[in-house]
């Protein structure tokens, strides 16, 4: 019994621990990826408010600067209006100016007067001190047509805030409000930009400084009817994943007419590469050296026969059968 199961864990070795190896000359090296949209974006708004309107629907292809929602914004309208009047009004600088340009008048009168002696040294000091003020009174109401129109600005930044336009070109993929609901800080729709896509995969931290930004690659979707597609490199992460082994890689995948769907999973092999050790089958048969035979089983003792002489298992194993 102990004989024959040291003869079955020689031949399972024998069998088992060598790995096959397969002529891959003409054939590329595959790997499983994923093809997502390039920004995914969840869209809220600037400003609070109760949301009047949505131009849009789940589904929908979108442009970038089309309205997408409108939020209430009737008190930020007449907050606009009031705005405009009094950037516009001039009555008050009108107003400044002829008192200044009196109290000019009487401080010169006063110059002359003062100089016959006629008036005291404190009348003229008044005439001269009222000519001043006019004239800062003058500045003032200029600086306060100045806010005006910079109040004006702000309510009309106010008023645009509510109006929430489409950032990306793209397609609506989810919608979280309805018209008469409350907006705060929680997102409005979900857009998501599908030219270009990006193709995302994982490859074995041997391939390390082999996969270079800029290189080709072939995508073959895994969805009915859809053709081979062309994608560029365009990130390759400097960090490697140490409990899967793995790094992560990037493509760049054109999509104007956006006839590729997102979300899909896909094949990808790279264009003018070759995997190690996969394309030198003749340096494999010319090693005069065999594959080394690596184990983690134990070590398979001698066997003997009845006599003590050492035997050869597969040639017992021959005679047996």
């Amino acid at each position: 019994m102990q004989k024959s199961f040291y003869i079955f864990t020689f031949l399972l070795l024998m069998t088992g621990g060598i790995p096959a190896i397969a002529d891959t000359a003409s054939e590329q090296a595959r790997f499983d990826c994923i093809i997502n949209p390039s920004e995914v974006v969840d869209l809220g708004s600037a400003a609070t408010g109760v949301l009047e309107k949505i131009l849009v629907d789940r589904g929908d292809p979108v442009k970038k600067g089309m309205v997408l929602a409108q939020l209430d914004s009737e008190l930020e309208a007449a907050t606009v209006k009031l705005a405009q009047v009094k950037a516009g009004l001039t009555t008050g600088v009108q107003l400044r100016r002829a008192n200044a340009s009196y109290l000019l008048r009487r401080q010169k009168r006063s110059q002359k007067l003062f100089r016959k002696a006629v008036i005291s040294q404190n009348d003229m000091d008044l005439a001269e001190t009222e000519a001043q003020l006019a004239q800062l009174q003058v500045r003032q109401e200029q600086d306060n047509r100045f806010l005006a129109r910079l109040e004006l600005t702000r309510a009309k930044a106010a008023l645009k805030r509510r109006t929430i336009h489409i950032p990306i070109d793209g397609v609506v993929t989810e919608r979280y409000k309805a018209p008469g609901e409350f907006v705060d800080d929680s997102p409005i729709l979900q857009l998501a930009q599908l030219d270009p896509l990006h193709v995302e995969v994982l490859l074995p931290v041997d391939l390390i400084g082999q996969i270079q930004p800029g290189m080709q690659a072939r995508v073959f979707p895994e969805a009915p009817g859809q053709p081979t597609q062309s994608a560029t490199v365009t990130r390759v992460d400097q960090v490697a994943d140490a409990a899967s082994g793995t790094f992560g890689v990037r493509l760049a995948l054109p999509n104007p007419d956006q006839q590729i769907p997102a979300g899909l999973r896909c094949q990808l092999e790279f264009m003018d590469w070759t995997p190690p050790d996969s394309g030198h089958p003749d340096k494999l048969k010319a090693s005069p050296h065999p594959p080394r035979i690596t184990s983690n089983a134990p070590p398979v003792p001698p066997i003997s026969n009845r006599e003590g002489a050492v035997i050869d298992p597969i040639r017992e194993h021959e005679n047996a059968t």
